[in-house]
């Protein structure tokens, strides 16, 4: 498995304070059978503790290279989970080695958490035309889509990805998140489930259980947000396709994911 979004480098946002809880989750996250981890801190955000991203890619440096110096088997990429903001555009392009998936045209692109902003969709639009591709991150807990998945429908038609949190699946987040999360799996909004791991208490770094949670998504497309579209993206590559996204689909609950199957 690839863990697309996860907080694990060490004293620069609301992830973990120090390198040896950075190298224990890294630990964890192998147990759990992740095999690369993208490692994606807060920027251009409040919650970040360091404002410069040049300190930013210090510490990322040092952080590759005492991972490399360990006995852990995991494999890291550089990214991180980048705030919107109306400069946004010029900010990705003074640091794309830093902000984006691997140095590549994917990046994390952060909502505020009750809406999204009137003109996201010409944004989107916009940046596409400049060579990146933004992959909203966390999209169920955003009390708009919440409220309307048509929101994220125009914004993936206009070419954003989507990523929710695995944790979201089994309600960390709150019955509106996890219901919302996947109702968008049924519609064909979602191309990436990751950790969005921040520490080893409440937000492990832990993708294994998801698998369970969606018995009604067939293996090969659970494969899809697991891996194949997470490695594509490591590899700055069109990601496979998931299927045409929907709206207005018969809303199902979440107990409906655990009803067997027609035969």
């Amino acid at each position: 498995m690839i863990d697309l979004h996860g907080h694990y480098l060490p004293a620069v946002d609301d992830g973990p304070a120090d390198l040896d809880v950075s190298l224990a989750m890294l630990r964890y996250a192998e147990g759990d059978g992740i095999e690369t981890a993208v490692v994606t801190p807060h920027a251009c955000s409040s919650l970040c503790r360091i404002k410069d991203l040049e300190l930013m890619r210090r510490n990322w440096q040092d952080f590759l290279a005492a991972v490399n110096s360990s006995d852990l088997q995991i494999h890291i990429v550089s990214g991180a989970e980048v705030y919107f903001t109306s400069e946004l555009l010029p900010i990705l392009k003074d640091n794309r080695d830093l902000l984006t998936i691997n140095n590549g045209s994917y990046f994390l692109l952060e909502f505020p958490g009750e809406y999204i902003y009137a003109h996201s969709k010409d944004f989107i639009f916009n940046i596409l035309t400049e060579g990146f591709i933004p992959i909203i991150s966390h999209a169920e807990r955003n009390a708009e889509i919440q409220r309307s998945p048509q929101v994220l429908f125009d914004l993936v038609k206009a070419g954003a990805l989507c990523q929710v949190n695995a944790g979201s699946l089994r309600g960390d987040f709150g019955n509106q998140a996890r219901s919302c999360a996947y109702e968008l799996i049924q519609g064909n909004l979602v191309h990436v489930i990751a950790s969005d791991a921040h520490d080893l208490e409440g937000r492990k770094p832990e993708l294994a259980y998801v698998p369970a949670l969606l018995p009604q998504v067939d293996p090969e497309k659970i494969a899809l947000y697991l891996h194949d579209i997470p490695a594509a993206v490591i590899a700055d590559q069109a990601v496979p396709d998931i299927g045409e996204p929907l709206l207005n689909q018969p809303r199902r609950t979440f107990f409906d994911f655990f009803k067997k199957r027609d035969s």
